[in-house]
């Protein structure tokens, strides 16, 4: 496969002729006048409220209810199985004595699926894709110039998996931050529940990236002939649009990663994900989403 702008320097993936399709809404209508659906959202919503032990009125803005009071904020996504706690006090502080007696790595992990597994979240489909620290700068006075970092919390990340495939998206991530040992100050959950309900046919990887090569947003930087670019890699996997989003179906996609260099700019790195079901773009975008139109290559 050659093209003017970019060399491929990535080994395609094998083709997979089908994929599981797997719904992610469970109800008929996202309506407070369906019953089954409402009641599940109370059920949700008392549930976590009760773990938490979040006090504060309850605010209803659609796509979120919220939860907030001076201490600790509490956000619930009723088109999905999502939800975002946090420590108001303490999950952005740049407070040294807390970050004094931080959890080791191992403790961190331990922890966290403890918690997940207290909040009855089905760990099936997730595994820990990093641990991570966020840290603050500080120096002694105005006029230092030694900037030291330290870091202020310690961050459990997961993703999610289906069939083997990897989620992509927003709206497919897990993540559980502690600060002071076993202090928890934020856990975030994206997620929505997965039922395998029939099967997709999948176009090739070659199709896939084919459709990202000829795709408009690199067609003027090809016809000045001044750049270079490179496909640094090729994956499939299923597509998770924002929490708040309804989405009835994930979206069976091909990631395209790589990297294009112009006179204006040194470097630009992309992500770009291609629909990789073979059905019509337009089912595509009414399978996979309620609102939101897709084209068939998109970021």
């Amino acid at each position: 496969m050659k093209d003017s702008l970019f060399k491929i320097n990535t080994q395609l993936p094998q083709h997979i002729s089908d994929v599981p399709m797997y719904r992610t809404f469970h109800f008929d209508t996202a309506s407070a006048k369906n019953k089954s659906y409402a009641d599940y959202i109370a059920k949700r919503v008392e549930f976590l409220r009760s773990n938490f032990k979040t006090d504060g009125e309850l605010r209803d803005l659609g796509d979120q209810l919220i939860i907030r009071n001076d201490i600790e904020a509490l956000e619930i996504y009723t088109g999905s199985d999502s939800f975002w706690w946090t420590d108001r006090e303490n999950a952005y502080s740049e407070k040294k004595e807390l970050a004094e007696n931080l959890p080791s790595e191992k403790e961190a992990i331990h922890n966290a699926q403890k918690l997940l597994e207290q909040l009855q979240i089905d760990q099936k489909t997730m595994k820990v894709h990093s641990v991570t620290n966020s840290f603050a700068a500080f120096s002694e006075s105005p006029k230092d110039t030694d900037v030291k970092e330290f870091p202020t919390s310690v961050n459990v990340n997961f993703i999610h998996e289906l069939s083997g495939l990897p989620v992509f998206g927003s709206g497919a991530k897990t993540q559980v931050s502690y600060v002071n040992k076993d202090q928890l100050v934020q856990l975030y959950h994206f997620h929505r529940t997965p039922k395998q309900e029939g099967k997709a046919a999948v176009i090739s990887p070659e199709e896939a990236l084919q459709q990202v090569l000829d795709d408009k947003r690199f067609a003027i930087i090809k016809e000045e002939g001044k750049s270079s670019g490179e496909i640094t890699d090729v994956s499939l996997g299923y597509y998770a649009t924002s929490p708040s989003d309804l989405q009835r179906f994930l979206i069976p996609v091909y990631k395209v990663q790589g990297s294009v260099s112009t006179p204006e700019l040194e470097n630009y790195d992309f992500n770009l994900f291609v629909i990789a079901a073979k059905e019509s773009q337009e089912m595509a975008k009414r399978r996979g989403l309620a609102n939101q139109p897709l084209e068939t290559v998109f970021n």
